[in-house]
């Protein structure tokens, strides 16, 4: 069994106001974000995962494939493969978890590889 706490892993500002703490296992990687308003993050898309948003705290705007919705605490949105994504803070803080399968581990800290985002909008 691998078990750890958020607190025990590293923190990275990818984005302004957009800090992330990662964990992956061989299938699938988690993170814990956390928005402060202001946040933006650009549309962009995936073509390697699907993922998963689960809100813990907060409120964000967010959109797939040009719908947009609010999202708050306890709500969950799935993103397939290759759709259109991004979002932006409301107000506040907001903190949610990412789920992707297959993993990604561009996410984690040190990766030095390429990135499923555009080029200046990597986490």
């Amino acid at each position: 069994m691998h078990a750890t706490s958020w607190t025990e892993l590293p923190e990275t500002e990818g984005l302004p106001n957009n800090f992330r703490r990662a964990v992956a296992g061989r299938e699938i990687s988690v993170n814990r974000i956390t928005w402060v308003h202001p946040t933006e993050l650009p549309p962009h898309v995936h073509d390697d995962a699907e993922q998963a948003l689960v809100m813990l705290e907060g409120r964000i705007r967010f959109s797939i494939d040009g719908t947009e919705m609010e999202l708050a605490a306890g709500d969950v949105a799935i993103v397939p493969r290759h759709a259109v994504h991004g979002g932006r803070s409301i107000e506040g803080e907001a903190v949610f978890i990412e789920v992707f399968s297959p993993m990604r581990v561009d996410l984690l800290p040190g990766f030095l590889g390429g990135a499923s985002m555009p080029t200046g909008e990597q986490p």
